[in-house]
């Protein structure tokens, strides 16, 4: 079954999420293999540039005080490198459309430079995974939903390829943010993004990992704001990102309205097959 997603055709529903199977150039060879729609290649993590270069600049010994701001645009600009040639690469190798994923913790405007970046490479369309952590007691949730929406509105306005957003779970009114982001530009909304879990070990009294994947249980948190979004915002494609493990959970989403569905946890319990077999189980259905 065809699909139509951010305005690009794809000759399946099934979207390889942002993860470590879109990494690398052999992985998504692999999903196009199996017969994914489209990839979403692992994001660039802000987090992860700056946590690098505070830990190298603790242990420079330059007298300038700038050597930390030198460290985040060296490392910036070849952790960039690195993305951009994955993309080029992915789309010579691949006829399957890649979009880029920025992983966003910042309401700034250091973001716009890599989607331009990512565009000329040749990314099909640009996914934002935006993450404002609520630390503050003062401010209100309408002015966080404000920065997600001036982070799209930078972001749209720099590049012509289609804008989706990857919304946390937890919401007040996701509609009013999906319209928010709609009237900024964004062309599309993914339900929803899986933010890291700490957990706690009480043996070593120790912060741990929680379980970074999906359920197929988790799929009745999303069923109903997909279906609300997809009927009062129907200038917005949406896909599902949360608990499509097998085809009838990916059916579902596509009745209540989805354009597409992401999937990662599946791959990773099932491995890449499961891309086919979700595709054949669509098909037959219909």
């Amino acid at each position: 079954m065809k699909a139509t997603y951010l305005g690009l055709e794809l000759d399946s529903p099934i979207v390889v999420s942002s993860s470590p199977y879109t990494a690398t150039l052999a992985n998504i060879e692999k999903c196009a293999a199996a017969g994914a729609g489209a990839v979403v290649l692992k994001s660039i993590f802000e987090e992860q540039i700056l946590h690098h270069a505070a830990s190298l600049e603790q242990y420079s010994d330059s007298p300038y005080g700038d050597a930390g701001d030198y460290l985040q645009r060296y490392l910036g600009e070849d952790y960039k490198a690195g993305f951009l040639q994955l993309i080029a690469d992915a789309r010579r190798a691949t006829r399957i459309p890649v979009i880029a994923s920025i992983n966003c913790i910042a309401a700034d405007d250091g973001w716009t430079d890599y989607a331009v970046a990512m565009e000329a490479a040749g990314a099909a369309a640009l996914e934002l995974n935006i993450f404002l952590q609520p630390t503050d007691r003062h401010r209100t949730a309408q002015e966080l939903e404000q920065d997600y929406a001036d982070v799209v509105r930078r972001v749209a306005a720099a590049v012509k390829i289609p804008v989706s957003v990857k919304l946390p779970m937890r919401l007040t009114n996701v509609l009013a943010v999906a319209d928010s982001l709609l009237a900024r530009g964004a062309r599309g909304v993914v339900m929803f993004n899986r933010f890291f879990e700490p957990d706690i070990d009480v043996e070593r009294m120790a912060f741990v990992n929680g379980n970074p994947f999906s359920e197929p249980a988790e799929l009745r948190n999303v069923l109903r704001s997909v279906a609300l979004c997809s009927t009062a915002l129907p200038q917005l494609d949406v896909a599902v990102s949360t608990g499509v493990h097998d085809g009838e959970a990916a059916v579902k989403a596509l009745l209540c309205g989805a354009s597409a569905v992401q999937v990662c946890s599946a791959i990773h319990k099932s491995g890449y097959e499961v891309i086919g077999e979700i595709s054949r189980f669509i098909d037959d259905w219909a």
